[in-house]
């Protein structure tokens, strides 16, 4: 068991996860986590738009040194992430055609350095497409939830792979074979169901402190 920031990180049996191979060669990796104890939709979407900023929460106050919210996410595995493109709706909020930038080593194995744009998000989903390069579009991951007795429910899909028709096929193979390999897929359900269990332990406690300052 691994700790984090805050404690025991959570364990690969705690959620209920599977790996399947679609018949069109794509890969696929749900993953249903545990209630997210104390944690809103409003705080996961407020989360996403905030998860490049910094905090000098310590965890028992805010009086100490900034450090980037990413890595309390997931202390292991995450580097830094920014919105390089955000696009905003009326409200404010970001809107589909947002691009974000995720630089992670998961499992200190695998390298990730991509783009993700933003296809939905609201109160219910977080969903992007995975692009290399900025370019090719090599996947998909969406992000669900809602609310539940003591918090929210979170269920998150990464297909990987493409769609297209004709090349689509040999897209996918490529992509599965240089870039994101079953290995890499079957590390990452265990670095999603670890950085989504941290949520609870922090999320919480800066949303309010948000809000405390915006007021």
């Amino acid at each position: 068991m691994k700790l984090g920031f805050f404690g025991p990180m959570k364990t690969l049996d705690s959620a209920k996860t599977r790996l399947e191979e679609l018949p069109d060669g794509r890969l696929r990796a749900t993953i249903e986590h545990e209630t997210m104890q104390g944690v809103t939709p409003e705080m996961l979407v407020w989360w996403f738009e905030n998860s490049d900023g910094f905090t000098t929460w310590n965890g028992t106050d805010f009086s100490g040194t900034p450090v980037p919210v990413y890595r309390y996410w997931h202390p292991y595995d995450h580097i830094k992430t920014r919105w390089v493109k955000p696009v905003k709706r009326a409200d404010g909020h970001l809107a589909p055609g947002s691009v974000l930038e995720i630089q992670e080593n998961i499992g200190g194995v695998h390298e990730v350095r991509i783009r993700a744009r933003v296809t939905r998000f609201d109160d219910r989903a977080f969903d992007f497409e995975l692009a290399l390069g900025g370019i090719l579009r090599a996947g998909v991951l969406e992000h669900r939830y809602a609310p539940v007795d003591g918090g929210s429910s979170f269920t998150t899909c990464l297909c990987v792979g493409s769609t297209l028709p004709v090349v689509g096929p040999w897209l996918t193979r490529l992509v599965r074979k240089l870039r994101i390999s079953e290995p890499m897929v079957r590390d990452w359900l265990l670095h999603n169901v670890e950085e989504s269990g941290e949520t609870e332990k922090f999320v919480p406690t800066l949303f309010a402190e948000a809000g405390r300052r915006a007021t």
